[in-house]
């Protein structure tokens, strides 16, 4: 009944969609996107008649070739959509000999070629990146330490390291949920003080607590969406009150610390800090049944109803949404230190930089998590602030304080304009206009 895929070109593009499935298998599934399978066979751009499939894919499932297992997702996990073959095609395959034509022969020919463009236009930064990890070489102080781990046991991700850097063909991926992984992402923590960028010692750029630095997005997201339904405008006050307390805590002094007994602790804090990321991304039964957890509960009983809300059926469905939002932080930072010709390699919630760009660097980071998130977060302690110095000045301005310096009321009008808009930039997502002590931690 799909007459309009009965032509010779199309047929036989068809069966190069199908061939490259079967040499593509993993456990006799693959996961394919449309976008793919359009680099053998165009989808149609007109439809004969309102029955007529336009996408090869979705004509290969709908005539049963194929079996879809999984739809595509696309969410904070984005996924292609999974096949296998159908039951009727598994059993027995048939070896055909076709002639091509001239444009289908350079198709396959040019296959690997053109995934790699298709790649490079689905995620602008890997190209460059790819550039990058070819600079990345070993000190002369590594090479004891690799022969060292070669000399014992589960060496082989030190091999493909070791391989991927010397052989300089680097691998890049991205997964479904927008983590860049890198050949340097098996580097073992012993060796990573020997990588050289462009032959420059290398430093990393790491966001403090960089999952609970997404908590008043995630805040801010429900709040809009609830600011709709009638009846919701106490609820949807105290929770934007709830999230200036939220950002002004994330953005001021050490987090983990915040949360110790005795902050000036090292240990105490360093406990704290994994203790805190697994109550994050624990089950929500386990959590109440931690005193640490009630604690933070109890200071913040919006955002944490809602993260037990998200977390009900599924306690990774936090995680996934945490991953995704550092993850186009980074990719982003990432695309935009590539254009100022800065050299960085991505590393979990980091960039690799070389030493003379680190302060550039943490900055733009530090800057993509504003923006998305209204947090002034630390990265690698050098701590974002989107201010002026004027903007500062004017935010620790005391309007309500006796003054003598003889401040007339145009410059203390003046004064207290700045101090607004400064209040307005550092809480991007509020509606409400708020006092300075929304920001103070300690309130």
């Amino acid at each position: 009944m799909q007459t309009a895929w009965c032509t010779r070109v199309r047929l036989l593009g068809l069966l190069l969609v199908i061939d490259y499935i079967c040499r593509n298998f993993k456990n006799g599934m693959i996961s394919m996107s449309a976008d793919l399978a359009h680099q053998f066979v165009s989808k149609l751009r007109k439809k004969d008649c309102a029955t007529t499939i336009t996408e090869p894919l979705l004509l290969l499932w709908k005539i049963g070739v194929l079996e879809r297992l999984r739809p595509a997702v696309h969410a904070h996990v984005k996924a292609s959509a999974l096949y296998c073959f159908a039951d009727s095609y598994c059993k027995k395959r048939v070896r055909l000999e076709v002639v091509l034509t001239p444009k289908l022969a350079r198709k396959l020919v040019s296959a690997e070629e053109r995934s790699e463009n298709r790649l490079d236009r689905k995620y602008p930064f890997r190209k460059q990146l790819l550039v990058d990890l070819a600079a990345v070489s070993f000190s002369p102080s590594a090479r004891p330490i690799i022969a060292k781990g070669f000399s014992g046991k589960g060496f082989e991700n030190l091999r493909v390291l070791v391989t991927a850097i010397d052989s300089g063909r680097p691998t890049v991926r991205v997964n479904e949920r927008g983590q860049i992984s890198t050949s340097v992402g098996s580097c073992p923590r012993e060796l990573q003080s020997h990588l050289l960028l462009h032959g420059s010692p290398i430093v990393s750029c790491d966001i403090s607590n960089a999952h609970w630095n997404f908590l008043p997005l995630i805040l801010a997201k429900r709040l809009h969406h609830v600011s709709r339904e009638p009846g919701c405008e106490k609820y949807v006050n105290d929770g934007w009150h709830e999230h200036n307390r939220l950002i002004a805590l994330l953005s001021s002094g050490d987090f983990y610390r915040t949360w110790c007994v005795h902050p000036e602790n090292e240990h105490e804090r360093d406990e704290k800090k994994i203790i805190l990321n697994i109550l994050l991304n624990q089950k929500n039964e386990k959590c109440q049944q931690n005193r640490l957890y009630q604690r933070i509960r109890a200071a913040f009983p919006i955002t944490f109803g809602i993260v037990e809300d998200i977390k009900r059926d599924d306690h990774r469905n936090l995680s996934k949404q945490l991953h995704r939002f550092t993850a186009d932080a980074i990719a982003t930072a990432l695309l935009e230190v590539q254009r100022e010709r800065i050299a960085v390699i991505p590393y979990v919630d980091a960039l690799i930089c070389q030493q003379e760009d680190r302060e550039r660097v943490c900055e733009v980071i530090g800057r993509k998590i504003f923006e998305a998130a209204g947090v002034c977060c630390a990265v690698s302690g050098i701590r974002y602030s989107p201010l002026t110095e004027d903007e500062k000045q004017a935010l620790a301005f005391d309007e309500t304080a006796p003054s003598d310096d003889g401040m007339s009321y145009d410059e203390w009008e003046a004064m207290r304009t700045v101090k607004t808009a400064a209040m307005l930039k550092l809480t991007r997502f509020v509606r409400h206009v708020v006092g300075v002590r929304a920001f103070d931690p300690a309130r």
